[in-house]
């Protein structure tokens, strides 16, 4: 078996570390996205949750709006009841 030329080695030397090397950035490249994707799932879940916190806040204005709603129409049939029942009285 004929051993490998001193050359030859050294090319498959320079190529395996040229290759590592290009490797090492894309390494760096993708590490760099996943921290960059981590800050905008960090950033993404706060939001979520202030909108979540605000769709809360909004269903319990629409609840006590509905409520508000009713009272309203039922003071409105009182007062006009009273206006009647002033306009049926007679002062003299």
């Amino acid at each position: 078996m004929p051993k490998p030329d001193i050359h030859q080695l050294e090319e498959r030397v320079l190529t395996l570390m040229r290759e590592f090397r290009r490797l090492k950035e894309e390494n760096q490249g993708l590490s760099n996205q996943v921290d960059q994707l981590s800050r905008e799932k960090t950033a993404m879940a706060k939001e979520k949750s202030l909108n979540q916190g605000k769709q809360d806040r909004l269903s319990q204005l629409e609840t006590v709006s509905r409520k508000n709603e009713k009272a309203r129409k039922a003071m409105r049939t009182k007062v006009q009841s009273l206006l009647k029942n002033l306009e049926k009285f007679d002062l003299a």
